[in-house]
């Protein structure tokens, strides 16, 4: 029998053996950083410890009195009490879905950090050291604040810049009848759009000073 023969046949006999399929969670296996610090705090299912592996399409969430601090190659990500996000890669940095509660950031490049809420996103505007919070407050209904650097805010195919030091309460999907916005705290004059109304926002508390402290002088560093 001739090599060729013998190679025609092997073709053959492995076409019809079926290849393994790739796993269901294969993109997990794509790690996006580690666990800094950890308290009262969950990792998937299990309790989150600090130096723990996370990966892409992982979910971080946090108890009532709970914190939480994430740091992947371009960015600090850091969660209060009560708060929950699941973390997906992107090809240049990480996205942080925001199911509940509150999630700060802090990053020095544009593309290393972004935050999805209620189908906005938010992230920053420029290449430069960042540090924003952005909460869930109801449904549909968001605060942010960009304590250091700008941020861009999109939504619906619609943006808008929030410029450093600026705090934001914003209405998604807004009724058409609905009556004047509710002023529960002071507020400046601010814009509306048909797909949210935006309205500056005196002052947000922040987070918690801990975690200000902690995010904000990781933004500093080198």
């Amino acid at each position: 029998m001739t090599c060729r023969t013998l190679a025609t046949m092997l073709v053959f006999l492995l076409a019809g053996i079926p290849l393994p399929a790739r796993p269901a969670d294969a993109r997990n296996l794509l790690p996006l950083g580690v666990l800094m610090q950890a308290s009262g705090a969950h990792f998937k299912a299990a309790k989150a410890s600090a130096g723990a592996t996370v990966y892409d399409g992982d979910g971080l969430s946090t108890e009532a009195e709970g914190a939480l601090q994430f740091r992947g190659s371009a960015a600090l990500l850091y969660l209060p009490g009560s708060s929950g996000v699941t973390l997906l890669g992107l090809p240049m940095g990480t996205q942080a879905q925001l199911q509940t509660g509150t999630v700060v950031f802090s990053t020095a490049k544009a593309v290393a950090m972004e935050i999805l809420a209620d189908g906005a996103f938010i992230r920053p505007l420029a290449d430069g050291p960042t540090v924003a919070q952005v909460t869930i407050v109801g449904p549909k209904e968001l605060q942010i604040r960009a304590r250091r650097g700008a941020l861009q805010f999109a939504y619906a195919g619609e943006t808008e810049k929030i410029a450093e030091g600026g705090s934001y309460r914003i209405v998604l999907d807004p009724p058409e009848a609905t009556p004047p916005f509710p002023q529960r705290i002071p507020t400046k004059a601010g814009r509306e759009s048909k797909k949210y109304k935006i309205i500056a926002i005196v002052a947000i508390g922040w987070a918690t000073e801990w975690g200000f402290h902690e995010i904000f002088e990781s933004s500093a560093r080198p």
